[in-house]
């Protein structure tokens, strides 16, 4: 499966009504973008997106690919529990990542403490 598009989005907490509270509107522009991006996304019509996230489990001697066929979170941490992100995982294509750099000899896969911030679903 070739990789279709790339895309880069800041993302403050903020952005979410119910963190904002009316503070987004503050950054319509950033919200915009999102808009755009979602678009363009729809356009392509990828089979699956992978998201890179600074937030993540990070090691400095290994890139922690998520484990299991899904996960889901919450904004509790902004005072926003009941917003609620469910994300189903491609499960073949972290294996043949996971693979791939193995037999590359890179550092990686779904060996690592699970981020425990988030409930993945086993």
């Amino acid at each position: 499966m070739p990789i279709v598009g790339a895309f880069m989005v800041p993302h403050p907490p903020l952005i979410i009504h119910e963190v904002g509270r009316g503070e987004e509107n503050e950054i319509s522009a950033t919200i915009e973008a999102y808009k755009n991006v979602a678009r363009m996304i729809a356009e392509l019509r990828p089979e699956t997106i992978i998201i890179s996230s600074p937030h993540t489990i990070l090691y400095t001697d290994y890139f922690h690919i998520s484990p299991g066929p899904s996960a889901e979170g919450d904004f509790g941490q902004y005072g926003a529990a009941a917003v609620r992100i469910h994300a189903e995982y491609d499960e073949a294509l972290v294996n043949a990542i996971s693979a791939e750099a193995e037999e590359a000899g890179v550092a990686a896969g779904t060996r690592g403490i699970k981020n425990r911030s988030l409930t993945t679903q086993q």
